[in-house]
């Protein structure tokens, strides 16, 4: 271990033993790192912060690409003699902080409107079991941060896709099991000119489905439902092929138009259309015209963009 004092430069031998482990300790502690002070959810890597759609305190969801970050504090034991095994214990402390933090995001995500991750956790005991093992599972992102008065923070993920992977094979919501193309197809090179802000036809081909719901209160979920006027399903999970749902999402969310349109998942002539609260008790769901509705139900015979879940959502 260059630089760390761990080799007997006699022998040319690693050593062995306690001085090994406070080799170790020396080599992964976190106080290898400038001294950086912060709080909450301030204490993620930027890049990780900046891409995230919804923030908690102890972290941030990336609905965009379905990860849940969450950080964690761990401070130094004071009962333990040398510096290296003092800062090692604040990084171990702030792991287990982290993946305690991050359960508690994953049980807030709502599945739909009406369901959170924790009431499916709570209803069947293997969905339970499974997703506590998978939390155990997670891995670190970024840097760990180290305060100045040796404090370290450490910042770790989880895709949704892994929780949502759970919930379907425990039967806890509907994906379509009909044969398609398990991969995504290209997008359409040429955007069609002079297309309309909002709105559509059938005769054209498109890339993906933008959904608009700027300033509606929409609460991101991993099974949101799109109805028309007349509160008749036209998107949901049942509509999604099982592969491509379980890779990808039902749905993407984004904070802003201009972001979506250039979103792999949409890329290249995306169909945008407008949309109002349907209700539900967690503002989830989504209602759209009667008339963009009868557009999709026309697309879909000809187009395979909602089976592959190509759909974002502007919040």
């Amino acid at each position: 271990m260059a630089g760390t004092g761990c080799v007997n430069s006699s022998y040319g031998k690693t050593m062995k033993g306690a001085s090994l482990l406070a080799c170790l300790m020396l080599a992964v502690s976190p106080a290898i790192y400038a001294a950086e002070d912060c709080t909450g959810n301030d204490c993620m890597p930027k890049e990780i912060k900046n891409s995230c759609t919804v923030e908690t305190v102890s972290g941030c969801i990336d609905w965009e690409n379905g990860i849940v970050y969450s950080v964690g504090m761990g401070v130094p034991n004071d009962k333990l003699t040398s510096a290296a095994q003092k800062r090692y214990s604040a990084y171990q402390a702030a792991r287990v902080v982290a993946q305690r933090n991050l359960l508690q995001m994953i049980e807030e995500v709502q599945i739909d409107s009406t369901q959170t991750v924790k009431m499916g956790m709570l209803e069947n005991d293997e969905i339970n079991l499974q997703i506590h093992g998978t939390v155990k599972n997670v891995s670190e992102v970024g840097k760990p941060k180290v305060a100045s008065d040796g404090s370290t923070f450490v910042t770790m993920q989880m895709h949704l896709r892994d929780i949502m992977s759970i919930l379907a094979k425990n039967e806890h919501f509907e994906l379509m099991d009909k044969e398609i193309p398990k991969t995504l197809s290209p997008a359409p090179s040429a955007p069609a000119t002079n297309a309309p802000a909002y709105g559509g036809d059938a005769k054209t081909v498109y890339s993906g489905l933008i959904i608009d719901a700027k300033g509606l209160g929409v609460k991101p979920a991993m099974s949101p439902k799109v109805f028309n006027a007349d509160g008749t399903e036209i998107y949901g999970s049942a509509q999604v092929d099982r592969d491509f749902a379980l890779q990808y999402g039902i749905a993407g969310y984004v904070k802003d138009l201009a972001q979506g349109k250039g979103n792999e998942r949409v890329k290249g002539n995306p169909l945008v259309i407008k949309a109002e609260p349907a209700g539900g008790n967690k503002g989830s769901d989504l209602k759209i015209s009667n008339q963009d509705a009868e557009l999709l139900k026309q697309l879909e015979q000809t187009q395979a963009f909602l089976r592959e879940g190509r759909v974002l959502i502007v919040l």
